[in-house]
């Protein structure tokens, strides 16, 4: 009995280190199982903070550049993302804000930062923004429309808003879409008319009135073009009243008084039956305020160039014609307006250069 008891016992041993066996692998087997979970949870986390990453950049928390000095504040809707961005950034203290450099915070309804200092730092961004990027220029609209309703009471920010819009349609054109080109542009009139109810002794709500209203040219008829054109010299010469340092506003006029130049003898004929005094301008009141836009600019403007070099062209000065043209070549292309401009010089460059 005893072998039979000792055997058994052997056997339950053996059994027992079977069973202990298989626990083991099976509790190896769900811990690898475990492990290849967590390696793809992990994956799955760090691909959704990616995600919102990217989604942040895009639409809320946007580093487009440094702006040292500068903190950022848009409008809220007082959704709950809003409050936790408030929460996330440490609430709405301004000296926080103001270390947040480039970054733009979303605000509540509560926030104690003031009106007034929320319009001049987002007056201030995008200003700096105009001067970037498609995308910076496209973020300073977003920035002006989100803000809307804090701080539009102002001429300040419809003249702005004006430009923005301005600036877009030119992107739109460069991307190949003329409806929103079209819809912005009147936009951009709309934004610097309301500018100039506000206040017309503001110079800029005068020039983006000016720049806003020729851009419509494309879309009228000629009746339309010639008065608005009286309108657009109007605006023009008042800005240069207001800001006789701004080299845009002798471009614009050097513009106004070229196009008259150059009307056609159906335009005049035109001009001439629907108005008593139909407007005039000489090629040299032109080439004047063209030349006095590039004294003023401090650096080379390829569009003015070209069009200086055209006045001398008409003048048949070709000797100073072909230097115009062959500087102004040279000068870097920065957006679309430069794109068209290169193409115009490489062709009158073949011709005179």
């Amino acid at each position: 009995m005893s072998f039979f008891r000792q055997n058994a016992t052997i056997i339950s041993g053996i059994g027992a280190s079977v069973l202990l066996g298989s626990g083991l692998t099976l509790l190896l087997v769900r811990l690898n199982s475990i492990s290849r979970d967590l390696r793809q949870l992990a994956a799955s986390v760090a691909k959704l903070r990616d995600e919102v990453k990217d989604f942040q950049d895009k639409f809320t928390i946007r580093k487009r550049r440094r702006l040292q000095g500068f903190y950022s504040v848009t409008a809220s809707s007082g959704d709950d993302d809003d409050d936790i961005y408030q929460d996330a950034y440490g609430g709405s203290d301004l000296e926080s804000l103001k270390e947040l450099t480039g970054e733009y915070v979303q605000l509540t309804e509560n926030s104690t930062v003031g009106t007034d200092i929320a319009a001049k730092d987002i007056f201030k961004q995008t200003e700096d923004l105009f001067e970037g990027s498609n995308d910076d220029k496209q973020l300073a609209y977003e920035l002006l429309i989100t803000n809307k309703s804090k701080i539009s009471g102002t001429e300040e920010f419809y003249w702005r808003l004006s430009k923005s819009a301005y600036l877009l349609a030119q992107i739109f054109n460069e991307q190949g879409n003329p409806e929103r080109k079209k819809e912005l542009l009147y936009e951009a009139v709309e934004s610097a008319t309301t500018s100039l109810s506000l206040n017309e002794q503001d110079g800029n709500a005068h020039k983006w009135y000016a720049i806003t209203l020729g851009s419509l040219n494309e879309y009228q008829s000629t009746q339309d073009k010639i008065k608005n054109g009286f309108l657009i010299q109007e605006h023009t010469k008042r800005a240069i009243e207001l800001m006789p340092s701004d080299p845009s506003n002798h471009y614009m006029l050097g513009r106004w008084c070229y196009s008259v130049y150059m009307l056609s003898w159906l335009e005049r004929k035109v001009a001439a039956t629907l108005f008593a005094s139909p407007p005039t301008a000489t090629i040299e009141e032109a080439l004047d305020e063209f030349l006095k836009a590039d004294k003023l600019k401090p650096v080379k403007w390829k569009e003015n160039m070209l069009f200086i070099a055209k006045c001398y062209i008409e003048l048949r000065e070709y000797d100073k014609a072909k230097e115009w043209l062959n500087n102004a070549s040279k000068v870097p292309i920065k957006d679309a307006n430069d794109k068209e401009a290169q193409v115009e010089l490489e062709t009158l460059i073949s011709k005179y250069g």
